[in-house]
């Protein structure tokens, strides 16, 4: 049992390897192996580190598989690099190839061993290049063994960001074009960049920035490009290098510089050089206006011009130039005018509105066809059944072109009331009393009349405005005018009057107001069912004035405000001043009695106001109030001593007020000191009291002004002796000489101070020294903040 258990297992076993045998050939025979691709042909490596690359079986159904595990790899060199299914491993400095075998097909990498790169460093930092240029970029590595390479850039892989600017090959680096790039050098795993500029130019100038052209003198304009480096080099035109483009092509295009105008209208030219771009504002048949030989056309229908209507441009700079032929023109009512480079067609009666565009300008021609710019006719009409029951009107056409013409026959004529007036080619028949309104329309114009039969033509009151002054009176009336045809009546007593103020005025039955008092009213008239009014004044000026808007017053004076009234009914202008009603802003500054005088009070401004007749004026009124004080001097410098001149001064204050007029105000003004021991004054005269300085102030209206004074303002005190030898009992006169500011002297021994340092030795007064004994001492005299000594010795 257990052998026949073993057979039966070793029989499925051989049976399941026939099968597993022969599905493997059924499948290699269905596809058999093409080619052999590895994902990289190119290794370059650093000592220790590796790479991966991968195989892939590509059979001839286009089926694909990676059999990086399935091929045999293998090294040329092992001790270059080593591999193992497709890592690569760097072991030695120099080259070698790695084989891959798969099937029937190979397939090789070229594999680059360098040092380990422990820095890479570049000999420049960045490139700013011109087209001719063509520089080399120097590499070098520094490797971990401290060795250096010098010439590395052959080594290393180059690349840069935008190849339409430069390409490089082993450091050599050629410009293809304008703008800037980077370009980056990787060896091993160290990477340096250097940013790169081609015509890379700092200004780029055109040699016009405005340019002004017409299409019809078809003439291009070249402009050309300067272009300046940063070093200071120069290239004249570079505008055939440079990138042109347009904003508006229908207007204007561009090409290497050389612009063409194709149409009215602006546009922009853009040059780009480089890394820079300018710009050129172009217009082409750029006008100030268009004008036209005709502005107001006046035509017949189913006419047309002879000769088109002439459109000029005008230029600023330049002769005007007939656009006719090259302008749009449209009509506003093709209908009526029809228009075609100028030539107008005149289809029916009516009003169009010819336009001329070129390009943003455009010119209007109005054209009449059969119509009048104008009707004239009488505006009012009076007819009677008993005496001119007819009348011819005459209708008068103006046109556009001046032409008159009578068309009373040729218009349409139409009566609001054809029972009371009835209308036939202008001829007025009346049948009736009563009113109508008769209209004539010609050529889309209508002007309407209107006529009255045994009718005034107009009724209103006599007066729309009466002035009278209180107790004055005023006929009023209603008014009936008839026009030519018979006088005009005046209608009183069948008038219902009435006032709307009795207090202001009043009316009685016969239309007579009389003036009640001051004031407006309305005087109403009622006539035939209809109201009329009319406005009455009593009282009441227009206007009130006074030739004096600002009066300058001293405190306590007095003047007069003088008023002129405009339309007073009173018609007394001397009593005016009496009738007005006067008041002061400010009663205490300035006061105004019932006459208009005006009194000043004390510093400050008043608005006086004069009130009468409705109307009001003000006067501006300033008492002591100035704009400037001035004094005589600025300083004052006086002596305690010598001529009696030199003890006083007088200082004139003179004030500037608001009008410009200059007065003394020296005895008006207020005057103090600020030491009255030094110095007093009164009324402007200062007078010396003693040695020092004060400031005397004055004071007027609105202003003051201070002025220093100096009393003994000395250079200098000396005395006649300096030392003096005495016997006890002696005496000596000692001279004090002040020597002042302005180079005078004077004696002052007795307004000094003298002093003795030892009275037991020596005293002092008025500069008499006395030896009362023995010994020494010391004289000082003070005068003007002054001293000096006299040294005494008495034996």
């Amino acid at each position: 049992m257990h052998k026949k258990l073993q057979k039966m297992l070793v029989m499925s076993l051989v049976l399941v390897l026939c099968v597993a045998y022969s599905g493997v050939t059924w499948a290699a025979t269905a596809a058999d192996l093409s080619k052999l691709v590895l994902s990289k042909s190119q290794v370059t490596l650093e000592i220790g580190d590796t790479a991966s690359v991968t195989a892939k079986g590509v059979y001839n159904d286009n089926s694909t598989e990676n059999v990086t595990i399935k091929a045999n790899w293998s090294s040329a060199n092992d001790a270059v690099a080593t591999v193992n299914h497709g890592t690569i491993t760097a072991v030695g400095e120099g080259s070698t190839t790695i084989s891959v075998v798969y099937g029937s097909e190979t397939d090789s990498v070229k594999v680059n061993v360098t040092k380990k790169v422990k820095a890479l460093t570049k000999d420049v930092q960045k490139l700013d290049l011109k087209m001719s240029d063509s520089p080399t970029i120097h590499l070098t590595a520094t490797y971990t063994d401290n060795t250096v390479d010098t010439d590395a850039s052959n080594k290393a892989e180059w690349a840069v960001d935008d190849s339409s600017v430069v390409s490089v090959v082993n450091g050599v680096v050629k410009p293809i074009g304008p703008g800037t790039a980077t370009i980056t050098a990787t060896y091993g795993k160290q990477t340096v960049s250097i940013p790169v500029s081609v015509e890379l130019v700092k200004r780029l100038d055109p040699s016009v920035t405005q340019v002004s052209m017409l299409v019809s003198e078809n003439k291009p304009v070249k402009v050309s490009l300067k272009a300046t480096y940063p070093d200071g080099d120069v290239k004249n035109d570079v505008s055939a290098l440079a990138e042109w483009s347009t904003s508006n092509p229908a207007v204007a295009d561009v090409i290497k510089g050389e612009i063409t105008a194709y149409g009215p209208g602006s546009a922009t030219i853009t040059a780009k050089y480089g890394t820079m771009t300018t710009t050129i504002q172009v217009d082409v048949d750029k006008t100030i206006r268009l004008q036209a030989s005709e502005q107001n056309i006046f035509m017949h229908s189913n006419e047309t011009l002879q000769n088109p209507i002439k459109v000029e441009a005008v230029y600023p700079d330049k002769a005007p130039v007939d656009i006719t032929k090259d302008a749009v023109w449209t009509s506003s009512n093709e209908k009526v005018a029809f228009v075609k480079q100028g030539v107008i067609t005149a289809n029916a009666p009516g009003a169009a509105v010819i336009t001329a565009q070129y390009g943003d300008k455009s010119v209007s021609i109005n054209v009449d066809v059969d119509i009048p710019r104008h009707l004239d006719m009488p505006e009012k009409i009076s007819l009677s059944l008993s005496d001119n029951k007819t009348q011819q009107l005459e209708l008068t056409a103006t046109y556009a072109n001046g032409q008159v013409e009578k068309v009373q026959s040729k218009a349409e004529w139409k009566s609001s009331k054809e029972d009371v007036v009835y209308v036939s080619n202008g001829m007025l028949t009346a049948y009736k009393k009563g009113e109508a309104d008769i209209s004539a329309t010609y050529g889309g114009v209508t002007v309407t009349t209107h006529v009255a039969v045994d009718m005034p033509l107009k009724v209103d009151i006599s007066s729309k405005k009466a002035s009278l002054k209180v107790g004055g009176t005023y006929e009023a009336a209603i008014i009936l005018d008839y026009g030519s045809n018979k006088p005009a009546e005046k209608v009183t007593d069948k008038v219902e009057w009435s006032s709307s103020k009795e207090d202001v005025a009043k009316v009685d039955d016969k239309g007579i107001v009389t003036g009640v008092g001051t004031g407006t009213a309305t005087i109403t008239g009622k006539y035939d069912g209809k109201t009329y009014t009319m406005t009455v004044e009593v009282g009441l000026v227009s206007e009130l004035t006074s030739p004096q808007s600002l009066i300058i017053m001293s405190t306590g004076e007095k003047k007069t405000i003088n008023l002129e009234a405009v339309n007073d009914p009173e018609n007394d202008p001397d009593s005016l001043n009496k009738r007005a009603t006067w008041k002061s802003s400010s009663p205490t500054v300035a006061s105004v009695d019932s006459g208009g005088v005006v009194t000043g009070l004390k510093s400050g401004k008043a608005m006086i106001t004069a009130e009468y007749g409705g109307k009001k004026v003000t006067v501006n009124v300033e008492v002591d109030v100035i704009s400037k004080l001035d004094a005589s001097v600025d300083y004052v410098s006086l002596k305690t001593a010598g001529k009696q001149s030199d003890k006083t001064a007088t200082v004139t204050v003179k004030a500037t007020f608001s009008d410009g007029s200059i007065k003394d105000v020296s005895s008006k003004a207020d005057w103090s000191t600020s030491n009255y021991k030094v110095a007093s004054v009164t009324d402007g005269k200062i007078t010396a009291l003693s040695s020092g300085k004060t400031t005397v102030s004055v004071k007027y209206g609105n202003k003051t002004i201070r002025i220093p004074v100096e009393v003994d303002n000395l250079k200098y005190l000396q005395t006649n002796e300096v030392s003096l030898n005495m016997s006890v009992g002696q005496t000596y006169n000692l001279t004090a000489t002040a020597t002042y500011s302005d180079g005078s002297e004077a004696n002052v021994s007795k307004p000094a101070v003298w002093k003795s340092s030892r009275i037991l030795t020596a005293t002092v007064k008025d500069g008499v020294v006395k030896a009362t004994g023995k010994g020494k001492a010391t004289i000082t005299v003070t005068f003007g903040g002054k001293s000096t000594r006299v040294q005494v010795t008495v034996k």
